[in-house]
């Protein structure tokens, strides 16, 4: 970040913090709370909670700086994988600068970490992290926009801070001689002078964020190898810089590299010393020491390791040793009991996935020295404010909504866990060059999750961003030859159902540039993609609708298949529907007929507009796509059928096939997906869920199947059968009420890199959008008046107000909207007519009201 930028965010910030009349002025920033999200249903465990990542980044930011923690050892039925590095409850095990925010599975990152030791070190196992954790007080741990802070029962301090490729972490060490790390064995270094008030931060490069769950150590995160060196600085402080490389994880990624550069500062009467690192040949570097061990991620050392003072080391492929680096400091109040000074210890740490030097460059520009930690807490709240929480203003009208810091805290705290992910690691793609002209997005994690709302979301407000993520997508195309799926550490990879990154492009150019579905009507533009960037994503789509991708194997998945493309559709264009030859066959069976659909929309709203287009796709590949995206019936089964008490029997659902065209009912129930995962027929669904989402781009042909008016389990479905927009709002406002808070347990599951959360803003604003169509389906607002930042950065930038009148806890159902003072009869709106702007009336009553019985949402077949 160059100075000049952050001088203005700190400028910005100030202004945000006026006080007027000796009041400060409530912040966006103060309606956020990160632990949202990150306990599930039973207090103190993350099982079936939202993952958040609680912890400091900047909007996107490639580092997200928090602790990592670990349930062993704790009561059972509450572990779990900790997959953000964040339990309720737990030992911490380190400070590490990378985690993803609201994923399940098999955890990934926690890389290039940090944890703060104190003392004699005496029974600490440097390569055994069960010997040095340490549980923390959770009455002192807490979290905001840009700072988290936690202290250890050791009495450690830790508060932790973030540029967008680095961090800053202060750590604070007690007045007291009684608060060893350990004490069982003897000190590290039996010839070392006493050390028992010394200050330690120790460095493990090969810390990751371990499985919980044993089945699933096979494709665990695991370090390989690496280097480590240490400095002196000018200000005889130690540094360390080099890199370390990492295989596994979720998505099963590929061999990665990451590099890292750190530098330390100190109170003024601490000083770095040698106390625990054994004398070595060669040069030393006064306060630092290097070790290494046998490395076996699930075992560890038997013998501790030993400081040396070997300023430079490395660990070769295939050597399987690990390598850390102990950095120690002594004077000051550290051990000294009623001291009045604090022992302050302070790391700016970066990271690159090109270079240590880098690395250090990004520390240089976003924490240069003498920039104070409350600055750049200041400055990560000014940016969040900024790109992310100014997109939707609250307006204080004083109604009780207006004031509803309930809702408030829902609303903001949504809006800043959708800003965590994907990251934006522009000029930091190790494999192909990336810049402000190809910019580069990674952790997708998984477009599976984002393209249904959270994408969407994108396009209105954030919308500069949004267009840079479309390019990065292309971009990943063009240099690697498959659009992703799910992403991570610069690999592709998994791909649990269908292509989405297809309906992600579609959706935005049948809104910025032209939808051919819906009569070709036109964009503004909103985007500026160019005429080639667009040839290029119908490149990317025609790959994916028409080239099998290379089969790897996958542990869970017999078939294979997931790391890119379509691992089914050899089959599918076969026989036009799949099998349970193929693992997900129902998922992936109506899956990639709405993928079709995708490509079908950008092909022919590109065939005769652009030139390239032509070499890429002719008529005849436009009607093919056309087809396929009906191809979705081809796995409904009209003899399924299911009953429940009391309510009545329902037929009609997706249903597995065999290859000769019969159904088969074997272990076949539409109330049920089995394990619902990997090998399942469904992954993450139920039969009867995924049937009423077999095609969004066709509901009126689901709604002839199912029966004219069935009981819609997706809430916002209700708008398509005419004059029942006031189920949507029933069911919807009961699903956030029943469902979500603003407590930590506020999510009923996985947020899912932004994914609930953005589900949860369109229903407070009360709209909801269907991707890969230019269309939004009316709700109800949540608030009397709140103003959203349209299309912000770009030529078409605007605003839409949405009021609600007379509305309260019993007055919640529409009966007369209005957009721009014209009365609706339909519950829905154009992206079109959104890009205007304007002012959304929703006149609210206490009883339903039938005012939508006009025209229908837009739909592939004829209603």
């Amino acid at each position: 970040m160059a100075m000049g930028k952050s001088l203005g965010r700190l400028r910005a910030a100030a202004a945000v913090v006026a006080c007027v009349a000796g009041v400060v002025e409530a912040r966006l920033t103060d309606f956020v709370d990160p632990l949202i999200g990150t306990v599930g249903p039973t207090p103190g465990s993350t099982i079936a909670g939202g993952n958040s990542f609680p912890g400091a980044a900047l909007p996107w930011g490639m580092v997200k700086a928090g602790i990592d923690t670990s349930y062993l050892g704790l009561a059972d039925g509450l572990g779990n994988d900790c997959n953000a590095g964040y339990s309720p409850i737990g030992n911490v095990t380190a400070v590490s600068l990378t985690h993803v925010s609201g994923s399940g599975g098999v955890p990934t990152y926690g890389l290039i970490s940090q944890m703060p030791l104190l003392g004699t070190l005496e029974g600490v196992n440097l390569g055994d992290n069960l010997t040095y954790w340490q549980n923390r007080s959770l009455d002192q741990e807490s979290a905001s926009v840009g700072l988290f802070t936690t202290t250890l029962l050791n009495g450690i301090k830790i508060e932790i801070t973030s540029g967008n490729h680095s961090a800053l972490i202060r750590y604070t060490f007690p007045p007291s001689s009684n608060s060893n790390t350990s004490s069982s064995t003897p000190s590290l270094s039996p010839d070392a002078p006493s050390a028992s008030n010394n200050a330690h931060i120790f460095v493990d490069l090969t810390h990751v964020l371990p499985a919980f769950d044993a089945d699933a150590q096979p494709y665990s995160q695991k370090f390989l190898h690496g280097d480590l060196h240490t400095r002196s600085t000018s200000t005889s402080q130690p540094s360390y810089f080099g890199s370390a490389s990492y295989v596994g994880g979720w998505s099963q990624p590929d061999i990665h590299t990451l590099h890292f550069c750190g530098n330390f500062s100190s109170s003024p009467s601490l000083a770095p010393v040698d106390a625990l690192a054994a004398p070595a040949p060669g040069p030393r570097v006064p306060g630092a020491a290097t070790l290494s061990w046998p490395y076996n991620p699930a075992l560890p050392p038997a013998d501790p390791p030993v400081p040396r003072s070997y300023a430079d080391v490395r660990s070769s492929a295939g050597a399987g040793l690990g390598l850390g680096a102990l950095f120690s400091w002594a004077g000051g109040s550290v051990g000294v009991a009623n001291a009045s000074a604090a022992a302050v210890v302070e790391a700016r740490v970066g990271v690159s996935y090109v270079s240590a030097a880098r690395a250090c460059a990004h520390v240089a520009d976003e924490l240069p020295a003498g920039t104070g930690f409350e600055a750049v807490v200041e400055r990560a709240r000014a940016e969040w404010e900024e790109r992310v929480l100014g997109a939707v203003t609250v307006e204080e009208d004083g109604s009780a909504e207006s004031g509803n810091a309930t809702l408030k805290r829902m609303l903001y705290s949504a809006l800043y866990q959708t800003g965590l992910m994907p990251t934006d690691k522009t000029g930091e793609n190790p494999w192909w060059e990336s810049d402000e002209e190809r910019p580069y997005f990674d952790d997708h994690y998984t477009l599976w999750d984002t393209y249904r709302t959270t994408l969407p979301l994108y396009h209105l407000i954030y919308t500069s961003t949004y267009a840079r993520i479309v390019k990065g997508l292309i971009n990943i195309f063009k240099y690697e030859g498959y659009l992703p799926a799910g992403r991570t550490a610069n690999w592709n990879g998994r791909v649990q159902g269908g292509t989405h990154a297809d309906t992600v492009l579609a959706d935005a150019f049948v809104k910025s540039v032209v939808s051919a579905p819906t009569n070709n009507t036109t964009g503004r533009g909103e985007l500026a993609l160019s005429p080639a960037d667009w040839a290029d994503a119908l490149a990317a789509l025609v790959t994916d609708a028409d080239a099998p991708p290379a089969r790897n194997v996958d542990p869970v998945a017999f078939d294979g298949a997931t790391k890119e493309g379509r691992g089914a559709l050899d089959e599918q264009l076969r026989l036009r529907f799949l099998t349970r030859n193929h693992t997900r066959s129902l998922s992936r069976g109506v899956e990639y007929p709405q993928n079709d659909f995708a490509v079908w929309s950008v092909a022919a709203g590109l065939l005769g507009a652009n030139a390239n287009a032509s070499s890429l796709v002719t008529p005849a590949d436009v009607a093919r796509y056309r087809d396929r995206a009906d191809w979705w019936r081809e796995q409904w089964n009209p003899q399924a059928n299911t009953t429940l008490d009391g309510v009545g029997t329902f037929t009609g659902f997706v249903g597995a096939r065999d290859a000769d065209g019969a159904w088969n009912f074997t272990d076949y129930d539409p109330r049920s997906c089995g394990k619902c995962g990997w090998g399942s027929d469904i992954y993450e669904a139920k039969v009867w869920e995924t049937s009423f989402s077999a095609a969004p781009h066709d509901m009126a042909k689901i709604v002839e199947l199912m029966g004219n008016e069935p009981s819609f389990a997706t809430p916002f479905l209700y708008n398509y059968v005419p004059g029942n927009n006031w189920k949507t709002v029933n069911q919807s406002r009961a699903i956030v009420d029943t469902f979500y808070s603003d407590a930590r347990n506020g999510y009923p599951g996985n947020i899912d890199s932004g994914a609930l959360p953005s589900w949860l803003i369109f229903n407070l604003i009360g709209l909801y959008p269907i991707a890969g169509q230019p269309l939004y389906l009316l709700g109800a607002p949540r608030f009397s008046s709140l103003t959203i930042r349209l299309f912000p950065g770009t030529p078409q930038e605007t605003s839409l107000k949405i009021k609600a009148s007379n509305m309260s806890d019993t007055s919640f159902y529409p009966q007369r909207v209005t957009l721009n003072g014209a009365a609706l009869d339909r519950a829905w709106l154009s992206h079109s007519e959104l890009v205007d702007g304007g002012e959304l009336v929703f006149e609210m009553g206490a009883e339903p009201a039938k005012w939508d019985i006009g025209e229908r949402p837009w739909s592939l077949s004829p209603w």
